[in-house]
């Protein structure tokens, strides 16, 4: 008997990208999913580990809550860098950026954005970016180190792309450069239960 699972690791980045002030915590509202429901706990994790891997069935909210959990967080702790979460396409990193930016009460490029190639709905105070995998790639040939972000959320990486596998190798090198926590995610893995 198999079922799926979807896995969620964070690996927050750091804090370098520098907004003119730390953004005030709006009221972020979570609606009733798995993933939200488990908020404490996950939240916890992410304080404690560089790393952290979350689980949960295909629907249970991990795209679109992790990322305002980890928004929520940088705030409480002042942290003033981006979340940069990751799509394998373009459809799916705007979709799901109009997405978070209805339930966080704000307009689309504005505290949530979004990048894929040929379209930029990016603002300096943006602190959640949506991006492609081949965005985050190309940022790499410009900042070695990823300093604009504290957290990266690599969504689908069960796909095994060569974006995906590339980005798992560097963020893999990224954690001995920086000490500070990163994010990496989201593998659909058939497993068996026994």
């Amino acid at each position: 008997m198999g079922c799926i699972f979807a896995h969620f690791a964070l690996f927050a980045v750091g804090k370098s990208f520098q907004h003119d002030a730390v953004p005030e915590l709006p009221q972020i509202n979570y609606p009733d999913l798995p993933v939200a429901q488990r908020r404490d706990e996950i939240l916890k994790a992410m304080r404690s580990h560089q790393v952290v891997i979350v689980v949960g069935e295909t629907g249970s909210g991990k795209t679109t809550q992790l990322p305002k959990m980890a928004y929520e967080l940088a705030c409480e702790e002042g942290k003033d860098g981006r979340i940069g979460c990751t799509q394998p396409r373009r459809l799916a990193a705007a979709t799901v950026a109009r997405r978070v930016a209805e339930e966080m009460g704000t307009g689309l490029g504005e505290r949530v954005g979004y990048q894929v190639r040929f379209v930029e709905k990016v603002k300096d105070e943006t602190t959640i970016k949506f991006m492609t995998d081949g965005i985050l790639l190309a940022e790499t040939q410009r900042d070695r180190d990823l300093r604009q972000y504290d957290t990266l959320i690599i969504d689908e990486a069960h796909e095994r792309s060569l974006n995906i596998d590339f980005i798992l190798g560097y963020l893999k090198n990224l954690l001995g450069r920086r000490k500070d926590p990163v994010s990496y995610t989201h593998l659909t893995l058939p497993t068996k239960i026994v």
